[in-house]
């Protein structure tokens, strides 16, 4: 349920296979597990392009591209059993970004021309759908879709003009989107919970910065306290419990819904996800990828600098699955889960 920034279009090297990260022990953890790394293998002829957020039960929504030059980019659902290959939707370059529990998957299809044109679309029923757009824009992507199928998204009104604009797919409106922050400016989308309460940043043309936004379903929009005077506060994952989010130059906070700061998170830089229970991880300053536990605690460490990691879901029961390079034995991109035990 969590949002997560563009995919980066690095291209790697090898169609990767099965194993654990080649030159990454397991960290030692605070609580005197081992994060232990499993790679997890990409069907032949693709190699991993990005990973999204996922269900909370290990199914992670993601991208792969062809080996070949040449070929589409195509949807993929990362599961305990293997990768479930969505393929493109409409024939186009696609990109997806999370999916639920009912697996339902959401991202976006992609036109290339002097820009890049987006189309949010969602996968159900063993096929893409393509979500409407709201009137006045035709530039779109969908970015989380939570427990019950409302779809975060965010718009522009062309392709020159970006994808910016915070929108949402309601479950329970089919065929409509509604936007909620139609003023124009640059905006942030941090996440949608269970209840439809989104967590958005969005600029602050008296400052310059970006201010943080709790938007609950069909209230008000109420700003997240900044712990310090100045600096962009930008959310970055929600549950239905906390917000969590970064301020620059300042590092990592929690805030409640009320939009008062809960505490600082003095280990973190940024968090990458949440879940539920409130286990965060997220990045230290140094690049390590770290886990903090429920309710705070000793941070832990998952991964060390190094192996470009980047982390992008938490589970319900606490495995971590990102991106990090693998040796097999070409160095290339490969979607790992991490497991303390």
């Amino acid at each position: 349920m969590r949002t997560q920034g563009k995919y980066t279009a690095a291209v790697v090297a090898a169609v990767l296979t099965g194993g654990i990260l080649a030159g990454a022990p397991a960290a030692e953890a605070a609580s005197g597990c081992q994060w232990a790394p499993t790679t997890l293998p990409a069907p032949g002829g693709y190699r991993v392009y990005g990973l999204g957020s996922g269900d909370g039960a290990g199914a992670v929504a993601g991208t792969l591209q062809p080996a070949s030059p040449g070929g589409k980019r195509v949807g993929v659902i990362w599961r305990a059993d293997g990768p479930q290959l969505l393929g493109t939707a409409f024939g186009l370059d696609t990109e997806l970004a999370d999916v639920n529990a009912a697996g339902v998957a959401v991202g976006s299809s992609t036109e290339f021309g002097e820009f890049p044109l987006n189309h949010a679309v969602r996968y159900t029923g063993g096929h893409f759908e393509r979500l409407p757009d709201p009137p006045g824009y035709t530039n779109t992507q969908a970015l989380a879709i939570n427990a019950r199928g409302d779809i975060l998204g965010a718009v522009g009104a062309t392709a020159a003009t970006g994808v910016s604009t915070t929108v949402v797919w309601p479950a329970d409106a089919p065929g409509t989107v509604e936007v909620l922050l139609p003023a124009p400016g640059w905006q942030v989308q941090g996440g949608i919970d269970d209840n439809g309460t989104v967590a958005a940043a969005v600029i602050d043309w008296s400052t310059g910065t970006f201010a943080g936004q709790v938007l609950p379903k069909g209230g008000a929009a109420i700003r997240l306290a900044s712990p310090v005077p100045s600096g962009d506060v930008v959310p970055t994952a929600i549950t239905t419990q906390r917000i969590a989010g970064y301020v620059s130059r300042a590092g990592a906070f929690l805030w409640n819904h009320d939009g008062s700061v809960d505490r600082a998170l003095p280990d973190l830089k940024n968090v990458s996800a949440m879940n539920s229970a409130g286990a965060i991880v997220g990045q230290a300053p140094d690049g390590s990828t770290l886990f903090l536990p429920p309710g705070g605690g000793p941070a832990q460490t998952v991964t060390l600098p190094g192996n470009d990691t980047s982390p992008g879901e938490v589970t319900e029961s606490g495995d971590v699955f990102g991106t990090a390079t693998v040796y097999s034995p070409d160095p290339a991109k490969a979607v790992v889960r991490w497991h303390c035990g």
